[in-house]
């Protein structure tokens, strides 16, 4: 029997255990912000892992609360590192689960707490069945992935230098495609500090925050470039305090997403460097660590086609594309390791109340994983 049929049908057979387990993860609620939350979570994964793979899981970095749980499995130089992060946008008292046909649905099953399960099980699966993908594995599941990997980034640095590929386990496009690259990310919060006055008495007297906001809002959006892929979107504003004060304090926030790190750059100069157009008027700015592009490499395609040749013997075809959104990916494939996105599983409705995951498909992809590891 070839190795895919081998692990198709083990995973088949384990259908019922993979879903219990997945169902326990995703039962176990934090959103990134949900720091005690985050902390059983951890606690749950470590569990599973112990009693899949017999791994002692440990916590990585971690200060602010978000550690990386890290294991590994097997021995060697050559290694291959999975990633994957258990924080989701959903908050606590948001778990409904519910099964619909073929259709699993449940906050954060689909981004991306299945994708954790799939890597867990492969673990498990290659020592249950003698399989030696010919290589270490390391496993990284960070906490902070959806606010952009602020303190695990580091720890996952560390872990994934001179790695032979990173999988990054995040879950693929809804027709089953693989992510082939992302577009970079950048965050801003601008702070507009102008001078209070009557509205009626002493109008001429204040700085009207809100209006230099509403002309950098402006400014800001003349960025766009579709042509080259970038766009900027001010996504939070607020000023003011009552309608016959002159506004002196103003606040907005600015989301990013570029192709290239030209790109990356004009824009990051642009908002930094913009000066104030209403006369007394001051800003101050706080970007958050950009997101680098995750560019589509010679490297990081030949991962993906060896993702679709694996799929083939699965009886799965795919195609690939370059999306917006970002993953670990970014900063993976910008240390130089080769890196190949979406290895998790089919659904649809990330971020929202209807997420769910295609269940056949679910078995297969975790097949699709364990295919490409022996692969590498």
């Amino acid at each position: 029997m070839e190795l895919e049929q081998k692990l198709l049908a083990y995973f088949q057979e384990h259908e019922q255990e993979i879903f219990s387990d997945l169902e326990k993860l995703v039962a176990c609620e934090a959103d990134t912000a949900d720091i005690e939350g985050l902390k059983k979570v951890r606690e749950v994964l470590k569990t599973i892992i112990k009693e899949r793979v017999g791994a002692d899981a440990v916590e990585l970095g971690g200060e602010n609360g978000h550690s990386v749980v890290h294991f590994e499995q097997g021995a060697g130089e050559q290694f291959v590192a999975l990633i994957g992060h258990y924080d989701t946008v959903h908050p606590a008292g948001s778990f409904r689960c519910r099964r619909e046909g073929d259709r699993w649905y449940a906050p954060g099953v689909y981004d991306m707490k299945s994708g954790l399960v799939s890597a867990i099980w492969n673990a498990k699966a290659f020592k249950d069945l003698g399989i030696d993908p010919g290589k270490k594995l390391v496993f990284l599941f960070n906490g902070d992935e959806e606010t952009g990997s602020g303190e695990s980034k580091e720890p996952i640095r560390e872990h994934v230098l001179g790695a032979r590929a990173a999988l990054i386990c995040e879950p693929c496009i809804n027709n089953g495609d693989l992510k082939s690259g992302r577009k970079g990310g950048l965050n801003f919060t601008v702070t507009i500090h102008g001078k209070a006055a009557h509205a009626g008495n002493a109008h001429q007297l204040g700085v009207n925050a809100i209006e230099e906001m509403a002309r950098e809002i402006q400014f800001i959006h003349t960025l766009t470039d579709y042509d080259k892929g970038t766009t900027l979107n001010v996504g939070v504003c607020s000023g003011g305090s009552k309608v016959n004060i002159v506004p002196d304090t103003a606040v907005f926030q600015v989301d990013c997403r570029v192709k290239t790190f030209e790109e990356m750059d004009r824009v990051n100069d642009a908002i930094l460097n913009y000066v104030c157009t209403v006369p007394g008027a001051t800003r101050e700015v706080v970007s958050r660590a950009p997101k680098p592009p995750f560019m589509e490499t010679e490297d990081n395609m030949a991962l993906v086609r060896l993702a679709q040749a694996c799929g083939d013997k699965l009886d799965m075809h795919f195609g690939y594309q370059f999306v917006g959104g970002c993953s670990d990916g970014n900063f993976t494939s910008s240390y130089g390791v080769p890196t190949l996105d979406s290895m998790g599983t089919i659904g649809d409705g990330a971020h929202t109340p209807d997420e769910f995951i295609y269940v056949d498909q679910y078995i297969r992809r975790i097949a699709l994983l364990g295919s490409v590891l022996c692969g590498i």
